[in-house]
């Protein structure tokens, strides 16, 4: 059953108005019509199964069967990524959105080759609701601002740190994260052509654990898919209801 993404879902709703790009989308894109069904996200932890009950020129009523909250799991997993050229971005945002990441932390770092502009987290937005929508999750994950790595690093001090590294000897991922302490799981990816020396060193600082994925050199939407999978398998096995 299709999902559409409705902010404005509460769980006391009896039924809902749904107008403007999402009224577009479920009535001119899947052309639903007077007692179709459809699947509303908040994105807050809020499904709810619902039947259409009325179409205007400019909006549709919706009467709910059916709501479900969900509590999202722990330890949660957050991304921390650069930005990258050709959207290769929008990649990590949407296929990690799929895969349950909370949180994304979108930086530039000394190899950066895109810059943020004003539209940045705009897009990645879109790209977000797009694929919680493709995959009826309940939880929209939080963007926040692009930031330099070296300013990002210590924001992110409540959270256990794991970063992939290409060369020398490093664990898997799974063996470390079998050993975490028990807080949030940021994951962070490293940029087109690898961290720079300086940010190596800023990286060992702050204690980030460093895993490998293999003897392959991956570019970062790909490893930032591997990590997440890993992780997210792990998590599944310790407990089948990780949401």
């Amino acid at each position: 059953m299709p999902c559409f993404y409705t902010p404005e879902l509460n769980l006391t709703d009896d039924l809902i108005i749904i107008s403007g790009s999402e009224f577009h989308h479920i009535i001119h894109v899947f052309r639903k019509k007077i007692n179709d069904k459809i699947t509303l996200s908040n994105g807050k932890g809020l499904l709810a199964n619902c039947k259409i009950t009325g179409i205007s020129s400019k909006e549709l009523t919706a009467t709910i069967i059916k709501s479900m909250t969900l509590e999202a799991s722990h330890p949660k997993i957050v991304v921390a990524f650069p930005l990258l050229k050709n959207k290769h971005d929008n990649v990590i945002i949407e296929k990690l959105t799929e895969l349950g990441v909370k949180e994304f932390f979108p930086f530039t770092s000394l190899r950066t080759v895109r810059k943020p502009s004003n539209k940045t987290l705009v897009k990645f937005q879109k790209v977000a609701i797009s694929a919680l929508k493709q995959c009826d999750n309940a939880f929209l994950p939080e963007i926040h601002p692009v930031y330099p790595l070296f300013e990002l690093i210590p924001r992110l001090q409540d959270f256990e740190l794991f970063t992939a590294v290409e060369f020398g000897v490093h664990k898997n991922l799974l063996e470390i994260i079998k050993n975490q302490t028990g807080k949030q799981i940021c994951i962070i990816i490293g940029p087109e052509g690898g961290f720079d020396e300086e940010e190596v060193t800023d990286l060992q600082k702050y204690q980030v654990s460093t895993f490998t994925l293999g003897n392959h050199i991956l570019r970062a939407e790909t490893a930032a898919i591997a990590s997440v999978s890993l992780v997210v398998g792990y998590l599944l096995k310790e407990a089948s209801d990780y949401y």
